[in-house]
């Protein structure tokens, strides 16, 4: 199932970028300091004049003083490698309202990504190679939800070293915070995690008697959902939110949880208030 993604109101949230980390990072040209010595404005180091080096980079007051000529060296600038970990599994648009706040969500992380000229990859699964995004709409035909299992429970993800990484996923299935955090982040020059669920996933109501479908197993349970079972899923849920942001302090990551159901302007806002994004 592909969510439906209203792309005016994701260009019009679209005044954004990922936040590149401080520390150095390695990339092709770009716009980003580096770890390496360039052409950008940041002073760096000097070395001896060697026949052939660009003139403009003499250093001549230094020549005044001790007639040596010698260059100065700039840091070079860098394009981040940005690697997009999304969750494909049926969860994901379990009701309408997730189906298109999960794409929309996708949408506005493609836009802040290639908006910086980065080199940007959409990673699905371990299996399938990951697809170069040059446009943000170029993420709508890559959204198809059918997968029994997503991308944060494999092993073997095709993440780049030094990688600038944003996972999204509901996080409802079996699993241990601490491995699965520590994986997405291994290598990685930055991470940010965030969990995109309902209200009703997060804070269910009593009901009474319901039937719940299993939307990737397809299994089917009748339960009755009284005070006390809201009452233990919600401390469930917490527990399991708790230990995506107690992981992710401890890999120095970012953890955002978000329900379904904000505009994009507002999801905007709030990726912005977590660190995650930032004004172009």
């Amino acid at each position: 199932m592909q969510p439906g993604i209203d792309w005016a109101a994701v260009q019009a949230a679209a005044a954004w970028r990922l936040v590149v980390p401080r520390t150095p990072m390695r990339g092709r040209v770009g716009e980003r300091l580096g770890a390496g010595t360039g052409s950008s404005l940041e002073f760096q180091d000097h070395r001896p004049y060697v026949p052939g080096d660009d003139l403009r980079h003499v250093d001549w007051k230094a020549f005044a003083r001790s007639e040596v000529l010698s260059i100065r060296l700039y840091r070079e600038e860098i394009a981040p490698r940005i690697d997009l970990v999304i969750d494909r599994s049926r969860s994901m648009v379990a009701t309408e309202l997730k189906q298109r706040a999960y794409g929309e969500l996708v949408a506005l992380l493609a836009s802040a990504s290639t908006s910086m000229s980065a080199d940007t990859r959409l990673v699905t699964s371990a299996a399938a190679p990951p697809i170069p995004l040059h446009r943000p709409d170029e993420v709508q035909r890559f959204l198809d939800c059918d997968a029994t299992s997503g991308a944060m429970e494999e092993l073997g993800l095709q993440l780049r070293r030094q990688s600038m990484r944003v996972a999204v996923s509901d996080f409802l299935f079996p699993h241990d915070p601490d491995t699965i955090v520590g994986r997405l982040a291994r290598d990685g020059a930055s991470l940010a995690i965030i969990q995109l669920t309902t209200r009703d996933e997060a804070e269910p109501d009593v009901e009474g008697g319901r039937r719940l479908v299993d939307v990737e197993g397809r299994g089917e349970l009748d339960v009755t959902i009284d005070a006390r079972t809201v009452a233990e899923y919600r401390a469930r849920f917490n527990r399991l939110r708790q230990g995506l942001s107690r992981a992710a302090r401890r890999t120095g990551a970012t953890f955002v949880h978000l329900m379904a159901g904000a505009t994009p302007r507002q999801v905007a806002r709030v990726l912005a208030d977590a660190g995650i994004l930032e004004p172009r």
